[in-house]
């Protein structure tokens, strides 16, 4: 395993693929993204980070707590990547693959872009429903992991 900056493309068994986290594909949800833009300026990580650790932790749980009660209507249109915005990382990365998690509705969409075939694969959540995308030479699997794992 290898951690990577992300927005990255990669050849994927000769298909180039966008990986991402998929939170910037979610724009019609503006208040988490302003929350986004808080928390990836670097004067506020330099902020939190010179806090004590049992500060941070408080913080943390709060943060987690106050997305569980926003997120509970999983439903909501606001919830899901903007389509316009899924096309417009296809057109800019010049890709026909994009494999994200974020959203964490495990699954394969296909779409045509400026004529152009295209696949999103969405991944799942590590705590309730784990998923995992098997890579081979033959092709692509997503996978859901059993509970106990």
């Amino acid at each position: 395993m290898q951690r990577v900056d992300q927005p990255v493309v990669i050849d994927l068994y000769g298909t180039p693929t966008l990986l991402l986290h998929g939170d910037t594909l979610c724009t019609d949800d503006a208040q988490y993204q302003r929350y986004r833009r808080r928390i990836s300026n670097p004067d506020w990580q330099h902020r939190i980070l010179a806090r004590p650790v049992w500060v941070r932790r408080v913080i943390a749980r709060s943060l987690r707590l106050a997305s569980r009660l926003r997120n509970r209507r999983d439903d909501a249109p606001w919830m899901d990547v903007a389509q316009g915005s899924v096309e417009q990382a296809f057109r800019e990365y010049a890709v026909t693959r994009m494999i994200h998690g974020h959203t964490h509705r495990p699954d394969r969409h296909l779409s045509r872009v400026d004529g152009r075939d295209c696949e999103r694969i969405v991944l799942g959540d590590w705590y309730s429903q784990g998923s995992l995308l098997a890579a081979t030479p033959e092709g692509l699997e997503l996978r859901s992991l059993p509970r106990e794992i």
